[in-house]
């Protein structure tokens, strides 16, 4: 079987969603959504940071995850693929929800709900499932995955897919010929648009995000299709190319979309926004949602065909930095609130302290897997 060659472009697309990621949350402390921990002070700079990334961040990583998997479903079996996946996934998942996700409810609890509870009764009502009574009288369940819930369901996507794959080999290389016959020129555009709109207007009205599995409808219905269509058209060079020829149209439209989504949603805020204003805004932004994606894939394309250094470690590197970032900042803001020193102006300060603690994190865990495996090989040579 022929090698499938590495897709550079991918590579950096993923280091930089991830990246922005990071960026992105910790801009949820600053801005007029609610999060685990707010800051006193707010600025619409946050808010516009959620609008202009927020819509095709996720779906963009979806598309790079299956893509991914469709091209290395190419060279080795679904069995094995989903083996590894499983390795890979669920193992950071569950040891993420049993030790990073504690210290997040307990930021939650003492910060935001002002609960004053300690660490050890945090991790005690957490493990053994029990409710803990809030400052008004109500129960709160301490449970949820936070921003873990990314690996639950690449997780389940891969199963579905593998499964279908074990049952019927042909059906990416059937789906991609499919796809690949629509989505060519305008339609390229169009056809996805028109599915984005839809579901924005249909769906996420009755099932918002939730990012709860169970029942995160509108989510699953996103993230499902852009996963498939990326396995699906992951070896279709005419399918890229179109990519390619489509993205100064896709990156005008997405362009034009920006400051009206801001015009919206931010330079005219208001508690309830009017259903007229929601119903556009859904529209436009599904069409910035998909535009945003065909341009970034696009361009990246053009220009990242080699291999770099830099990307090269930090795509090992990146899922470590995404299982412990969320963590890691709201422990930062957490001190730092209790100082009296939580304010806008340390936006930038805490993404950099809090890639840097990832990355030492990372170093300290690449250096305790070699050391590991030399012992390893030492003990049974």
């Amino acid at each position: 079987m022929n090698k499938v060659p590495r897709r550079y472009d991918l590579d950096f697309l993923r280091v930089a969603a991830f990246m922005l990621l990071i960026v992105y949350h910790v801009s949820l402390m600053y801005n007029s959504r609610n999060f685990l921990l707010k800051a006193p002070d707010t600025s619409p700079i946050f808010d516009i940071i959620h609008l202009w990334t927020h819509p095709w961040r996720m779906s963009l990583l979806f598309i790079i995850s299956g893509t991914v998997t469709g091209m290395l479903l190419t060279r080795q079996s679904p069995e094995a693929l989903r083996s590894a996946r499983t390795r890979q996934l669920l193992i950071p998942l569950l040891l993420g929800l049993l030790f990073l996700i504690p210290p997040q409810i307990y930021v939650w609890l003492n910060a935001g709900l002002d609960v004053n509870v300690s660490f050890y009764d945090v991790v005690w009502h957490y493990l053994t499932w029990t409710p803990i009574r809030l400052p008004d009288g109500e129960l709160a369940q301490l449970a949820g995955m936070q921003h873990l819930w990314y690996l639950a369901y690449l997780w389940i996507y891969t199963a579905i897919l593998t499964l279908a794959v074990s049952a019927r080999p042909q059906l990416l290389v059937f789906a991609g010929d499919k796809l690949a016959s629509w989505l060519t020129g305008k339609w390229l555009l169009i056809l996805p648009i028109m599915f984005f709109v839809l579901l924005r207007l249909l769906l996420r009205p009755v099932f918002p995000p939730t990012s709860n599995l169970l029942g995160d409808w509108y989510s699953h219905a996103i993230y499902i299709a852009c996963f498939f269509i990326g396995a699906a058209l992951a070896m279709r060079d005419d399918y890229w190319d179109a990519v390619v020829s489509m993205r100064r149209p896709a990156l005008c439209l997405a362009l034009a979309c920006a400051p009206v989504l801001a015009l919206l949603f931010v330079a005219m805020p208001l508690p309830e926004p009017e259903k007229w204003r929601l119903v556009v805004g859904q529209a436009i932004a599904g069409v910035f949602q998909w535009c945003t994606i065909v341009a970034v894939l696009g361009y990246a394309r053009i220009w990242f065909k080699t291999e770099n250094a830099v990307i090269r470690y930090l795509n090992r590197a990146v899922l470590t930095y995404y299982v412990l970032h969320q963590t890691v900042m709201l422990l930062i803001a957490y001190v730092l609130d209790q100082l009296g020193l939580m304010s806008a102006s340390l936006f930038v300060p805490i993404v950099v302290v809090t890639l840097a603690i990832c990355a030492l994190l990372y170093e300290l865990k690449r250096q305790l897997e070699a050391s590991c495996k030399a012992m390893f090989t030492a003990r049974f040579a």
